[in-house]
């Protein structure tokens, strides 16, 4: 074997004796891990990480959080941060009013973060974007690129203008003129991604219809959940007529959730239960707080230090979603927590057959507040919807179970992309050797 014969060997053993290295682009900082997209970027990386080496390359608001400590989870073996404040991210939206770019896409641009991807991308097998807003860094980088879009962004708008909410909210005249663009964008920007990743089959279709094109490749995959292991106390052990709400209050779809039921369902389980309490968890905006936290029986708790003490004592979780899309991650959470749950028709989109039978599903407010007395008044039927759901999520909604397929995807075009980088060098060896030959 000559030396070229040699160096090609190595390199090859090389590939195959190390791990490869993914760069993971956020729009924001995943730590610290509260919300849904927070949530589930930093649980995909979670699982990826026992495959990859990851490289976690996000957005920051300030020079604070910049040089917050690191993660010490071991999810990350880099971490790079990028300062964008909120003035240049709002000039970035304004100046793209004008053009069929989305605001949100804009918003999130910075030629600072773009050159930081372009210098850590050629130390990396390949790359993952985390939503539409980071897209436009990946798409034309050489190497296996993945779009996690978690959600259709442009069928949440969609519902939020179109809902009536009966209060008005400036949003949804925003998501009027930004919809058509995102929806539009989605498609577009897809093509340039070798795996685009969502949460549900319901968003997949509205992104790309029934049949995907040839030069889309998406991939469902599910949300896990963080269920404790150690079995959650009964029912009858909890504080009687605690209701609890999980979501970020910044979120006009959890704001709407939250508002509907404050406003027009609670009033009436209290008639019946007059001690019943709707408990808020997550974090909120000030406005948001005080307009909830004005209303009878209503908790506002923002963040809490430990999720599973907080839902320790509730007995009810509600998810009365009227907007909104992927799949709402709170009524994993009540379930792995062994709590009974109601929800709207809309939340369940996404779930699985097996939860949605655990479950009571009500639309009006009138439906809403006798399915929640119910549930109050019938322990025995609460703790066994809530026994159910707790095992059906135990089953199919392990983190490692719901990311399998999406390690194999990756794998798979990881394999293609280093069977065609080795035809290329065996090609161009024989070329060289063709070359040096005597005629």
């Amino acid at each position: 074997m000559d030396g070229s014969d040699a160096s090609f060997a190595r390199n090859l053993e090389k590939r195959s004796n190390t791990r490869r290295r993914i760069l993971v682009l956020t729009p924001r900082n995943p730590y610290p891990v509260i919300g849904g997209d927070r949530v589930r970027i930093y649980h995909l990386a979670r699982m990826l990480s026992e495959h990859y080496d990851l490289t976690l390359l996000t957005l920051c608001r300030s020079k604070r959080e910049r040089d917050a400590p690191l993660p010490t989870d071991g999810v990350f073996s880099q971490v790079h941060r990028v300062v964008m404040p909120f003035w240049e991210s709002w000039s970035r939206a304004l100046a793209a009013i004008s053009t069929p770019e989305p605001l949100q896409v804009a918003f999130y641009e910075s030629d600072a973060f773009r050159k930081a991807v372009n210098e850590l991308a050629p130390q990396h097998d390949g790359v993952i974007a985390h939503l539409i807003r980071t897209a436009q860094y990946a798409r034309d980088l050489p190497c296996v690129r993945m779009l996690e879009m978690t959600d259709a962004i442009s069928l949440t708008m969609q519902r939020v203008a179109t809902q009536p909410l009966g209060y008005f909210d400036p949003r949804r005249l925003l998501y009027a003129l930004e919809g058509p663009r995102v929806q539009q964008y989605e498609r577009e920007v897809a093509r340039d991604f070798d795996v685009v990743s969502l949460t549900s089959v319901v968003d997949k279709r509205f992104a790309f219809g029934r049949g995907a094109s040839d030069d889309v490749h998406p991939i469902v995959i599910r949300n896990g959940s963080d269920a404790p292991q150690a079995q959650p106390p009964p029912l009858a052990d909890r504080n009687p007529g605690e209701i609890v709400f999980l979501g970020n209050m910044h979120s006009l779809p959890n704001f709407d959730a939250a508002w509907f039921f404050a406003t027009k369902v609670l009033p009436l389980v209290r008639e019946r239960h007059p001690h019943a309490v709707f408990r808020v968890i997550g974090p909120s905006s000030r406005r948001a707080a005080r307009r909830l936290a004005g209303l009878p029986g209503v908790r506002m708790e923002g963040v809490v230090a430990d999720l599973e003490q907080a839902l320790a004592t509730a007995r009810i979780g509600v998810c009365p979603t009227r907007v909104g899309s992927g799949i709402q991650n709170k009524i994993l959470d009540y379930f792995g927590h062994r709590l009974a749950v109601v929800c709207s028709p809309l939340g369940t989109q996404g779930l699985d057959a097996a939860l949605i039978k655990d479950l009571l599903v009500a639309e009006s407010a009138d439906d809403w507040a006798a399915k929640v007395c119910r549930l109050l008044e019938d322990g025995s039927l609460a703790q066994q919807l809530a026994d159910a759901g707790r095992v059906s999520v135990l089953r199919h909604h392990r983190w490692d179970q719901c990311c399998a397929p999406l390690v194999a995807r990756l794998d798979a075009l990881f394999e293609q992309r280093a069977s065609r980088e080795a035809t290329g060098e065996v090609l161009a060896l024989d070329a060289a050797l063709a070359a040096d030959s005597p005629s």
